[in-house]
């Protein structure tokens, strides 16, 4: 009896996603702000609470049928595309283009980065430049160079030539200049072209230019990196909301910290209250109540985001069946049963344990128990263990006897199914 006890114990992982804790505290979730399809990385943030400077305001922006993010610098709106490496973002770059006519709009889309934590960095940065026949050089300002390349001399795919270059060093703002390598003709010097600063491990290929960029490009993926030190002595990081974990607070043996308060009497609502109850003896032991049961707390961790739990077992070919198969339900709900910590463990011989999601539509998984020994006694550690998934909110167990032909006394044992914690088993 006393092995059995120990399968009570299951570890529940509780989550902050949005949805769950706009239910919890209607407070924004700084990091997992959405739009569109892209989730707004930190310290970017589109509510005033999860950024710290103007500069690092998102604005999500419907653009014919979806939305998109930007971030405003310099007066110019560049497009959010996400985050390759930490401490930096990845936008939409315009291109500079010399000696284009029917572009000079474009032309002046110089974005220049002075006086923002912002920087391009040649760690994540080249260089590039379509067109043919010139030396095309970029420069910090008139006089300093970082970079620069050869076009191929003019042909008849003179649209999708080009040239490409690392840079070195950290930079703001950029000039380009161009010069004439392959006189043709009178109109050598008129020749459009265009340069622009591209992130290079977005490219699969980027010799001798990007896959996918040609003259009519007018906007390129680049790596912003930014300074934390231009944020002052709190950095860029939005600071956390209203959390305090020094409050802690024991019940029993258990401390809580946040998401978790303690009261001293039935509270039907909200998720993270616990009821501490005081037993007969007069100490006092931690409740959960998960959909109107009672689940007593055995431990939790604020750094794991975890609270393990006693939960029920379903019996099987004993003189008492529970439960019935069915676990707690906790769809809907800011928990689940932790993939991690937990095996399904069906305890037994000479049966086929398996368990399903919601109710039977979906198997999950199994295992089968090892053969039941003519012996009248069987050890009551014999059973056989498998993984659940990821994110089970809801399981069924079940166990069906199978006809061994090493069983000669064709004897069916008591045994149970349920989560465990997988340290009780190895």
């Amino acid at each position: 009896m006393g092995f059995q006890l120990w399968f009570y114990f299951i570890l529940l992982i509780f989550l902050f996603c949005p949805t769950l804790q706009a239910a919890e505290s209607q407070q924004v979730i700084c990091g997992d702000e959405v739009c569109g399809n892209l989730t707004i990385p930190s310290p970017f943030g589109i509510h005033s609470s999860c950024y710290t400077h103007p500069f690092f305001r998102v604005t999500c922006k419907q653009i014919h049928k979806e939305k998109k993010a930007f971030i405003r610098i310099n007066r110019f709106d560049l497009e959010v595309l996400g985050s390759l490496f930490e401490n930096t973002i990845l936008i939409k770059n315009p291109v500079t283009y010399v000696n284009c006519d029917h572009k000079n709009e474009a032309a002046s889309a110089r974005v220049d980065l002075t006086g923002t934590p912002f920087f391009f960095s040649s760690d994540y940065n080249n260089f590039a430049t379509v067109g043919c026949g010139n030396l095309v050089t970029i420069f910090r300002n008139e006089a300093d160079a970082f970079g620069g390349c050869i076009q191929p001399i003019c042909g008849d795919g003179a649209s999708e030539s080009g040239c490409s270059n690392t840079i070195s060093g950290n930079f703001t703002s950029t000039i380009v200049n161009m010069t004439v390598m392959y006189p043709v003709g009178k109109d050598n010097g008129k020749r459009c072209s265009s340069a622009f600063i591209f992130s290079r491990l977005y490219f699969r290929e980027a010799y001798p230019l990007p896959i996918g960029i040609n003259i009519e490009t007018t906007h390129v993926p680049t790596t912003l990196s930014w300074n934390s030190s231009y944020c002052g002595d709190a950095g860029c990081e939005p600071r956390p909301g209203p959390i305090s974990l020094n409050g802690e607070k024991s019940c029993g043996n258990v401390t809580f910290q946040y998401p978790f308060e303690i009261i001293d009497q039935e509270y039907p609502n909200g998720w993270f209250r616990v009821i501490c109850k005081k037993t007969s003896n007069g100490q006092t032991t931690p409740f959960l109540n998960i959909n109107g049961v009672n689940m007593r707390i055995l431990d939790f961790s604020f750094l794991y985001g975890n609270v393990v739990v006693n939960h029920s077992i379903t019996c099987f070919n004993c003189r008492k069946n529970s439960n019935n198969g069915m676990s707690l339900n906790l769809t809907g709900i800011p928990f689940y049963y932790s993939d991690f910590d937990n095996v399904f463990w069906s305890s037994g011989c000479g049966n086929l344990a398996t368990i399903f999601d919601r109710e039977t539509s979906n198997l999950v998984g199994g295992c089968l128990q090892p053969s039941c020994t003519i012996s009248k006694e069987t050890s009551s550690a014999t059973g056989c263990p498998f993984n659940i998934p990821r994110g089970l909110t809801f399981f069924s167990a079940n166990m069906s006897g199978r006809v061994d032909s090493s069983n000669y006394s064709r004897k069916r044992s008591c045994g149970f199914a349920s989560l465990i914690k997988i340290r009780l088993v190895f």
